[in-house]
């Protein structure tokens, strides 16, 4: 359970830092940089790194219901769109807000689903109970981090931010970043179904592949119903907008290379999320996921603060950091306690 909860702490780690590069990324517009990284991380690294390393695996697929690949496609897809609308989400409402909002409305979602599907009959035990509330207090906790990055912005600035949002923008933003957290947490329920309902991960450890490779199975497929959407949207966008040009700017090596690189943290964050899973149980896509989300926003505001984020910020909001900190760990430590008794 130990290995499970620190390697999915691990891979929150990648999830709270893989976009770090983007901020390096010049001379290019939305759909350029992220349509190169969605091509990257949805395909060339993954689908990549999964063919070079997992045996036969294509062969991973034999015997699986058409309904549950279909259903494994199409919920990693709306996972796709929950992605490009998250972009579209922060832009409206500020980065605080927009990615407080959307992770913990993935993290509800995301975490509360498999639960139900695939251990509803732990749900009136001691530790089901305990996993629920964890999950609850983690998301409190998500919430509070989000107030507490909305004070540090009002308190940097005196309530006036180039670029803020507009009111009349404000309602917008809030439900395409509902709406992004929703479609989201198909990454997840997609993970679980692939895994406890077609036995992908299973199949090819019986092709003679180690446990935590076998994951790759499952998440090559993930990758590929992502791809589609968010790559897709992107193509579409670069076409509107007619920005396929700026790809010949001045430093798009570089930007390119920026973007390859944020595709390996966001593999790597997902990966060690899938060996986390499988290392916590029957309960890993549920508590795993909890840890996993909660986590990111732990090691994001975290190091945010190291960085100098939080710096002029008033002591109020950096109180509510820290509160929020304390409530996500508090959380981590109730889904820990509910896991090993369930």
């Amino acid at each position: 359970m130990f290995a499970g909860i620190a390697l999915a702490m691990l891979g929150a780690a990648f999830l709270g830092t893989f976009a770090l590069p983007s901020k390096y990324i010049k001379n290019y517009e939305w759909e350029n940089t992220w349509g190169a990284f969605f091509l990257f991380a949805m395909l060339v690294v993954p689908v990549g790194f999964a063919a070079l390393v997992v045996k036969d695996l294509w062969a991973s697929y034999d015997g699986v219901s058409g309904t549950v690949i279909f259903g494994v496609l199409a919920l990693s897809f709306l996972w796709g769109c929950g992605f490009c609308c998250w972009g579209y989400g922060l832009s409206m409402v500020g980065l605080s807000l927009g990615y407080s909002l959307t992770m913990g409305t993935m993290a509800l979602v995301g975490s509360m689903v498999p639960f139900f599907l695939g251990s509803a009959d732990k749900a009136a035990t001691t530790g089901g109970m305990l996993i629920i509330a964890g999950i609850l207090i983690c998301i409190a906790g998500v919430g509070v981090n989000g107030f507490a990055g909305m004070q540090r912005e009002k308190s940097q600035t005196g309530g006036e931010t180039e670029g803020e949002p507009k009111k009349n923008n404000m309602l917008a933003g809030l439900i395409v970043c509902v709406i992004a957290g929703v479609l989201s947490s198909g990454l997840n329920i997609a993970n679980h179904i692939a895994n406890n309902v077609g036995n992908i991960r299973q199949n090819s450890i019986d092709l003679g592949n180690p446990p935590w490779l076998a994951g790759l199975s499952t998440w090559t497929l993930v990758f590929l119903g992502g791809m589609v959407s968010s790559v897709g949207f992107s193509v579409i966008l670069l076409c509107k907008n007619k920005t396929w040009k700026s790809f010949g700017n001045e430093g798009s090596s570089r930007n390119l290379v920026f973007a390859f690189l944020m595709a390996v943290g966001h593999f790597a964050c997902i990966f060690f999320y899938g060996i986390g899973d499988w290392k916590l149980g029957a309960l890993g896509t549920s508590v795993g996921f909890a840890i996993f989300q909660s986590g990111s926003l732990l090691i994001g505001n975290s190091l945010g603060f190291l960085t100098g984020e939080w710096e002029g910020a008033s002591g109020r909001s950096k109180g509510w950091l820290f509160t929020g900190l304390a409530i996500l760990i508090i959380g981590i430590v109730v889904v820990s306690i509910g896991n090993s008794m369930a």
